[in-house]
């Protein structure tokens, strides 16, 4: 009978290095041939799509959200947190940082509109965090199961909000608030949606927590808490505390992507599903094809950008796909290159007994 185990691989940086970016230029290349293929269009035309992706502007709004959610769900997973509530944390984010631009005084007051309203929204993110982490500590309650079901009782909530108490006066009884304030909406690029501002800062965020994590005793306990908590514990660090920081970062930058979302993207909260859209989901993806490494996370979410534009491009381009198929196909290029991922750092072995 045959007994199959899993052994790591013992690569060296530079050839695990090369090997994914092979794997990756791959992976550009089965996208352009599934796209060909399916589509009936030439190979040409999928490769012209394609490289539209990379080169758009636009990709900027895609990680303007991602890169952010991508980085603290890397903390929270180096730690063993296991959070899978980022999407509930942005959409709360996003309400955190309406309610500061419409109901609030500092709304209509420039530079400190914005920047209030993405702290509140941080915090907020943070505090929706919160609970999956104590009840996760306290009980030993799965913290997984917990985030994901948050992720309903946000949009439920953010549902209330925009068709009832919220709902803007302006709106035809569309299920959104009014336009929030110009002065507490962040600059964008002129024909775009998004705001170099905004881009700049979540690099700059990247770049801190790669020195948090690997450069701090606290980020170094933090990364060594998902291998060994024990040594963790015997170094005289409380592994409680770590996995709590580990949660509440997670869900503060989630909630700082949602105030993006809202004070650039947006422009007023909207129904919750709309709001997420998918970003928290497809940032725990985006994690782990940047390898829990933050700073690894810039190029992995520009690629992920480009990807999500080549799905928008062959949904309305001249290569027009249904958008079920366009996302299926950007899907399985993302499945098959973290399954090639995987197999740079592991592989199978198969004994016959």
């Amino acid at each position: 009978m045959p007994k199959v185990a899993i052994v790591k691989r013992e690569l060296s940086k530079t050839v695990a290095t090369v090997a994914k970016v092979l794997v990756i230029l791959l992976g550009l290349l089965i996208a352009i041939a599934l796209t060909s293929i399916i589509t009936g269009a030439s190979m040409e035309l999928a490769g012209i799509t394609l490289l539209q992706g990379f080169l758009n502007l636009n990709v900027f709004v895609y990680i303007s959200t991602l890169l952010p959610i991508a980085v603290g769900l890397s903390i929270a997973f180096s730690a063993s947190a296991w959070n899978l509530g980022a999407e509930g944390q942005l959409v709360i984010g996003a309400v955190g940082a309406t309610f500061i631009a419409l109901y609030t005084p500092f709304g209509r007051q420039e530079v400190v509109a914005p920047l209030m309203a993405l702290l509140f929204a941080s915090f907020l993110g943070a505090l929706w965090a919160l609970p999956a982490a104590l009840l996760k500590m306290a009980r030993g309650i799965n913290e997984a199961l917990t985030t994901l079901l948050m992720n309903f009782i946000a949009y439920h909530m953010t549902n209330y909000l925009v068709k009832g108490p919220w709902r803007g006066r302006a709106v035809y009884g569309y299920p959104t608030t009014d336009m929030i304030p110009v002065q507490a909406r962040i600059p964008t690029v002129p024909g775009y949606s998004f705001s170099w501002y905004v881009v700049v800062i979540c690099v700059v965020i990247a770049l801190l927590m790669q020195l948090f994590l690997y450069r701090t005793k606290v980020g170094i306990a933090l990364r060594a808490l998902g291998s060994s908590p024990r040594f963790v514990e015997l170094a005289g660090i409380s592994s409680k505390r770590l996995f709590l920081i580990a949660f509440l970062l997670s869900g503060a930058l989630a909630g700082f992507a949602g105030g993006v979302k809202v004070l650039v993207y947006h422009g007023k909260l909207v129904e919750g599903p709309i709001v997420g859209s998918g970003y928290g989901f497809t940032a725990i993806m985006l994690s782990w094809l940047g390898g829990l490494n933050p700073l690894l996370l810039i190029p992995a979410s520009y690629y992920t950008a480009a990807l999500y534009i080549l799905s928008f491009g062959l949904q309305i381009g001249s290569a027009a796909v249904g958008d079920a198929l366009a996302n299926a196909i950007v899907g399985s290029l993302l499945a098959f290159i973290l399954l090639a991922d995987f197999l740079t750092k592991y592989r199978l072995v198969i004994r016959w007994s």
